[in-house]
């Protein structure tokens, strides 16, 4: 799996696994399906999707997705990509 170098909330960089990268065209916007290798309580390997931004050549900042609309607009996204 590739990894990728990302800002995370102190400023420090660490290195995470990208499981999928897109772009949302029509609002010019890219986000990642990301991967620590955490663990939830159920033994699952959680994964993160964010916005993402690239900030200086191959570092990323995360930005969380906070809006409802635009979390709807993912998850359209996501579920495309699924049944594509």
């Amino acid at each position: 799996m590739k990894k990728i170098a990302v800002k995370n909330a102190n400023g420090n960089i660490e290195e995470v696994d990208l499981i999928k990268a897109f772009e949302i065209v029509d609002i010019s916007k890219k986000f990642v399906i990301l991967s620590k290798n955490e663990m939830n309580n159920e033994g699952l390997c959680k994964v993160y999707v964010s916005e993402v931004l690239e900030t200086s050549p191959g570092i990323y900042e995360l930005i969380g997705i906070l809006d409802d609309a635009l979390w709807d607009r993912v998850k359209k996204a996501m579920k495309e990509m699924v049944e594509s």
